[in-house]
C-alpha cells in the first residue's frame, strides 16, 4: 500500500485573501516552503493528493474549466521545482446550493483517493488550515496536522519527527 500528504489547497498550498476564490491564475501565489516541503514529502515516499473544497462553481462565480485552468498553472508550477502531484480531488458543490457527501469534512474524495492510488490511511497524512480538513482527516484514520492559513510548510520539516 501508498502512504501519502493529503493537502487543502487554498491557505495551504496557495495565498488565500485578496480575491476569496482563487480562479485565476494571476491570483494563484504559493505559499512560502510550498515547493521544498512537497519535495521532501515526495523524496520520503508520499503521493502528494490535494483535497479542495470549491463551493464557488455551485454558487455560479467561476466554472470547472476555470478551476482546471488554475490548477493546471498550479501543476506545471510545482513541476518547475521536481513536484509532482498525484492527484487532485475537489468538491464543486456549496451546502447553501448544492448538498453534498464529498465536500469537506465529508470524507468522499478520500475515500475515493484511497481507493484510486490503494492509500493505507494509518501511513498518511492531511495538512490542512481549517478544522473541517482536520476532521475529514479524522474521519478516515489519517493523522491531522493544522497549520496556520498561508503558513511556510516548511515548518513541518523543522519540526523533528512530525512527518517521517
Amino acid at each position: 500500500m501508498n502512504k501519502a500528504i493529503f493537502l487543502d489547497r487554498d491557505g495551504v498550498i496557495n495565498r488565500k485573501g485578496g480575491p476569496y476564490y482563487i480562479y485565476f491564475i494571476e491570483d494563484f501565489i504559493l505559499n512560502e516552503g510550498v515547493p521544498e516541503a512537497l519535495k521532501y514529502f515526495a523524496d520520503k515516499g508520499y503521493l502528494l493528493i490535494i483535497i479542495t473544497n470549491q463551493g464557488g462553481i455551485a454558487k455560479g462565480i467561476y466554472t470547472e474549466e476555470q478551476l482546471q485552468e488554475v490548477h493546471k498553472y498550479m501543476t506545471d508550477l510545482l513541476k518547475m521545482y521536481g513536484v509532482n502531484i498525484s492527484g487532485i480531488y475537489y468538491c464543486p458543490h456549496h451546502p447553501d446550493v448544492s448538498p453534498c457527501d464529498c465536500r469537506k469534512p465529508g470524507t468522499l474524495l478520500f475515500e475515493k483517493a484511497i481507493k484510486d492510488f490503494n492509500i493505507d490511511p494509518s501511513s498518511s497524512w492531511m495538512i490542512g488550515d481549517s478544522d473541517i480538513d482536520i476532521l475529514a482527516a479524522d474521519k478516515m484514520g489519517i493523522k491531522g496536522i493544522l497549520i496556520p492559513e498561508n503558513g511556510n510548510m516548511m515548518e513541518l520539516i523543522v519540526n523533528p519527527g512530525l512527518i517521517t
